[in-house]
């Protein structure tokens, strides 16, 4: 059945499946998004805990996922990776390949393709039954084709195309996350753009320079500026939040990854987004999709109307917050 929002507001969305952190003590999965093209979904960007359940919820038809692209290789970005992979191929995937995308590894960190190799290669990996379980009992075969992009940063880096079919493209370039290989994407579509920079902290010019003229911004945390620990080695501060998003000139900034739930603990963070960004500013909650044209859809059932629909209030209880301009 055809989703009247679909018609109404375009094809290209994304959907949050995951907007926490990996503390799972405020009522969010770790990590994805779906994004939706035509109104099917094409692209999955990370797989943390609880994403896999997410896209159930979602009613994600698995089996349309052309791509996966994977920001980095922490696990609460890439916990559900194995079985959304079996999902997908005993849900009827048969042969056709689930491509996956993220960052090439270092001598101290292992890329996109040995990792895969560490959960499904069927002689040694952690998984590795899964490839005679599919041919057995779903007729398919597993193919999990890998492909790496540079993920180390360096001075005045460039987008690299690194996919692109039926009119959808994804750009992807390094950002500095700790000692992890760390790729930011920007998915266009007719004209229209998503960028999801995943985890960064230290600046290099990457964030607002793969953001640049996005219609959506999906940011990952922000930290008070005065925050102390290792999270400040692995993660922006507000004000470097703010000023991603006013220099890249998006649209709007979408705040997930989540690590606090009460819109009043966000609150004073957001203030400091503000004096940087004067933007529209949305706090992300799982199951709500952003559409690039600024709409926002809350995908699950309301209570008193057994129906979702579009959020017009600036504040819409503790799930999502829209900051407008004009506020």
């Amino acid at each position: 059945m055809t989703d009247s929002r679909i018609n109404d507001r375009g094809e290209f969305y994304v959907t949050a499946l995951g907007t926490g952190a990996s503390t799972l003590d405020n009522e969010r999965a770790s990590a994805g998004y779906v994004v939706h093209v035509e109104g099917e979904p094409t692209l999955l960007l990370d797989a943390g805990g609880g994403t896999a359940a997410r896209l159930s919820d979602a009613r994600v038809d698995l089996t349309a996922l052309d791509a996966v692209f994977l920001g980095h290789l922490h696990i609460d970005h890439t916990a559900d990776v194995p079985a959304i992979v079996k999902a997908a191929y005993q849900q009827g995937r048969g042969d056709r390949p689930l491509s996956v995308y993220g960052p090439a590894g270092t001598p101290e960190q292992p890329g996109t393709e040995t990792w895969l190799s560490r959960l499904f290669d069927p002689e040694r990996g952690a998984y590795g039954y899964l490839s005679a379980f599919l041919e057995r009992y779903a007729d398919g075969e597993l193919s999990l084709p890998a492909t790496e992009v540079d993920a180390i940063p360096g001075r005045d880096d460039d987008p690299v195309r690194i996919y692109e079919r039926d009119g959808v493209t994804v750009d992807a370039i390094p950002v500095v996350h700790g000692e992890i290989p760390t790729l930011a994407y920007r998915v266009s579509y007719e004209g229209w753009s998503v960028t999801f920079i995943g985890d960064y902290a230290a600046e290099t010019g990457n964030v607002a320079r793969i953001a640049r003229g996005t219609d959506v911004l999906i940011h990952h945390r922000l930290l008070e500026d005065d925050a102390a620990g290792p999270k400040t080695d692995l993660h922006p501060s507000a004000t470097d939040c703010g000023r991603n998003a006013r220099e890249s000139g998006a649209e709007t900034l979408a705040l997930s990854h989540i690590g606090r739930d009460d819109p009043d603990d966000l609150e004073s963070a957001l203030e400091t987004v503000r004096d940087e960004y004067d933007g529209r500013i949305v706090v992300l909650r799982d199951l709500v999709d952003i559409y690039p044209d600024r709409t926002v859809v809350d995908t699950r059932e309301s209570p008193d109307t057994g129906r979702s629909g579009a959020i017009e209030a600036s504040t819409v209880g503790p799930d999502v917050i829209e900051i407008d301009e004009n506020e």
